[in-house]
């Protein structure tokens, strides 16, 4: 039994002396590299291939696009909400600024002078036909820095309303601006 053993072991060992891959190494190796460097060459070019198809596939384009415009329509609802907060807020500034009361025989229109120094002086009132234009700045030094506070507002009044004859005055931190009315 120990014979037919070596005798198989002889057989193949005399079938590996015969093998050309055996003897030389280098040839083993350079076939190898061959083979490894064609089959990921395969790889890459049949991956390559799906990919390019399905960019150019008019579904997957179509897709592609109507995300881009959902996105870009988030975008424009954003910057449109934060335009409107920004708007809010500086009309309820203007709003905390100066108001309007009507009075039986006059409008009285009040500016609040702590955002402008506290001084009248940066407050320009202008008449123009109907039309009453008010103008004020001031510059506030804060935490980030210094800070230029501008205001402009105009009102439109009827035709009851004399502009010639408005009067100002400084009563505490507002100046009271009053345009007398003609009663009918």
């Amino acid at each position: 039994m120990d014979e037919n053993i070596r005798e198989e072991e002889r057989h193949e060992h005399r079938h590996h002396d015969d093998c050309f891959l055996c003897n030389h190494h280098v040839m083993r190796h350079l076939i190898t590299a061959l083979l490894v460097f064609l089959g990921a060459f395969c790889a890459f070019y049949a991956v390559s291939d799906w990919h390019f198809k399905r960019l150019y596939d008019p579904s997957y384009q179509i897709r592609k696009m109507e995300h881009a415009m959902m996105n870009q329509e988030r975008n424009m609802e954003r910057a449109f909400r934060k335009h409107m907060k920004k708007d809010f807020l500086l009309e309820k500034k203007a709003g905390e600024i100066s108001h309007i009361e009507k009075t039986p025989d006059a409008y009285k229109i009040i500016i609040d002078l702590k955002p402008f120094d506290n001084d009248p002086k940066n407050v320009e009132v202008k008449a123009n036909g109907d039309t009453l234009s008010i103008n004020a700045a001031g510059i506030k030094n804060g935490r980030k820095g210094e800070a230029i506070y501008k205001f402009m507002q105009n009102y439109s009044f009827d035709e009851n309303v004399n502009l010639s004859d408005m009067q100002k005055e400084k009563i505490g931190d507002a100046l009271v601006i009053t345009i007398p009315t003609e009663n009918d």
